[in-house]
């Protein structure tokens, strides 16, 4: 993979990874139609390892206060409170994700070979999202989500495992349903994203050992990384900053539109 292919699909990760427009998608369909093929496992892992960094970056201090929180209320066998509280909230709503990962990422590779099933995930959880997002109340914190809403939206993180789904998209429409202002569902959703896109570079890292790695592949890691960690963090802070007093109907739009491009696309063949 050459430099410039490399920088565009770390901005394309970047972006898609944060809004919720489903990063599986656009990569799967954007690799189809240039011909570019499937990147080794070495590029998909800096792709991820660069929009963990966005998140760390841009949420550092709070994960530091939230680690810290969470260690002392395990010191002292208490009920946790504030941050201690989201801290384990946190964590439970990652074990969905993880466990379910584990069992269907092989079919997760195989829906991304098919741009129906993607359309069809695009268009129908851009409906949702629309719909969630218009009548859910916004009242809730994120010191306020318990153990149910928790557990929710680990569930509809691990939907994401389809392509076209979205993991930020699945997490915010479950968190809005659990009655989560605008901003609190994206912060739950990013902070989610923490050890969930870890442990996927973790796995995606354990097939380097048959794989090898050439100077050509460092180069493109690292022009991947980079790139996925900047444009994932300018897309974090745009996104957040566009919560504060707008909707997710132009997400939902573009979903829509997106599936009915495609859809187009597929029949026109």
């Amino acid at each position: 993979m050459n430099p410039v292919t490399a920088l565009l699909l770390g901005v394309l990760q970047g972006v898609t990874e944060f809004w919720p427009i489903s990063s599986s998608a656009h990569l799967a369909l954007v690799l189809e139609a240039t011909g570019w093929g499937g990147p080794r496992t070495s590029f998909i892992v800096a792709l991820h390892l660069g929009t963990l960094a966005a998140v760390v970056i841009h949420y550092r201090g709070r994960i530091l206060s939230l680690a810290g929180a969470w260690w002392r209320s395990l010191l002292r066998r208490e009920e946790p409170q504030g941050e201690a509280h989201l801290a384990w909230m946190l964590l439970l709503a990652t074990l969905p994700a993880l466990a379910i990962g584990a069992l269907f990422s092989r079919i997760s590779e195989e829906l991304q070979g098919m741009p129906l099933a993607i359309a069809a995930f695009m268009g129908a959880f851009g409906i949702l999202l629309w719909t969630v997002d218009s009548l859910a109340p916004s009242a809730l914190t994120l010191e306020g989500v318990d153990w149910r809403r928790a557990l929710a939206m680990g569930m509809a993180q691990s939907l994401a495992l389809a392509p076209g789904v979205s993991r930020s998209g699945a997490v915010m429409c479950a968190a809005r349903a659990a009655g989560l202002r605008r901003e609190d569902a994206a912060d739950f959703a990013f902070l989610m994203s923490v050890p969930v896109i870890a442990a996927a570079g973790v796995f995606e890292a354990a097939g380097l050992i048959s794989e090898g790695i050439t100077a050509r592949d460092l180069l493109a890691m690292g022009v991947g990384t980079l790139s996925s960690a900047v444009a994932g963090l300018l897309a974090i802070r745009y996104l957040l900053r566009w919560l504060r007093g707008r909707g997710l109907a132009p997400f939902a739009i573009y979903r829509l539109a997106f599936s009915l491009a495609l859809v187009a696309l597929l029949l026109a063949r």
